[in-house]
């Protein structure tokens, strides 16, 4: 009777310590070192594949970009508004060429794309602040700044 219970112990041991290893691997996930984990994960979700995350954060890089594009166009008109709204169009195209970048197996260049798309959501910010007005499109910029960088981060995965 005491080997049995020896035994069953055992094979729980066994199983608990499979399942713990099994879990930690596939939670060892592609925003664990991400600049902004929540971000990282809106995007990631349940993908384990690099690549397949360095597009899925390149296409939902360029919808929100349009979608602040939008945002900016409904704004007063202004030198900054203008602005950023040729930086969003700029950014997309940068989007576009990380997407390619990718294809032909070069995630380096698709870094420094997704790097330059930042840089433009941050020169919006930018004119704003040297102009001394209020960004009236602020929430976006950062959102799209954030999802450039864990774009960017994503890349070094691949």
């Amino acid at each position: 009777m005491v080997f049995k219970n020896y035994t069953f112990f055992s094979y729980v041991f066994f199983a608990t310590t499979v399942i713990l290893l099994t879990g930690h691997a596939h939670g060892a996930g592609l925003c664990d070192n991400s600049p902004d984990k929540q971000v990282c994960h809106s995007i990631v979700y349940n993908r384990t594949n690099p690549h397949d995350a360095v597009v899925a954060a390149c296409h939902k890089l360029i919808s929100q970009t349009k979608v602040a594009n939008g945002v900016a166009r409904k704004q007063p008109n202004s030198t900054e508004i203008y602005n950023c709204i040729t930086k969003f169009d700029q950014s997309i195209g940068y989007a576009k060429d990380a997407l390619n970048s990718l294809d032909q197996g070069q995630p380096l260049s698709s870094k420094t794309y997704l790097i330059a798309a930042w840089a433009n959501y941050k020169v919006c910010d930018d004119w704003f602040l040297n102009s001394g007005k209020t960004n009236p499109i602020a929430k976006s910029t950062k959102l799209l700044q954030d999802m450039a960088n864990v774009g960017a981060y994503l890349s070094t995965l691949v």
